[in-house]
């Protein structure tokens, strides 16, 4: 099953946008198993999960994550 972990849009070396926020994305998306976090919760979330494939991708320091998902996954 689809799932989706949409994490807080935050600035990456940019003046934040008024306005724009991860609401406007996840309202639309149509996966019905969704959750929106705030990056510091992301660990713990991904620990809840069931997961065999896992698909990553944002701007800014979100690359600190690489690691401690790495072993994580290779953990589990």
């Amino acid at each position: 099953m689809d799932q989706l972990i949409l994490l807080d849009i935050y600035p990456a070396r940019e003046e934040p946008i008024p306005g724009v926020t991860s609401e406007l994305i996840f309202k639309d998306v149509t996966c019905p198993d969704k959750v929106l976090i705030a990056k510091e919760a992301l660990m713990e979330e991904l620990k809840k999960k069931d997961i065999d494939v896992l698909v990553s991708f944002g701007a800014g320091n979100i690359d600190r994550f690489i690691g401690p998902i790495r072993e994580w996954m290779e953990s589990k």
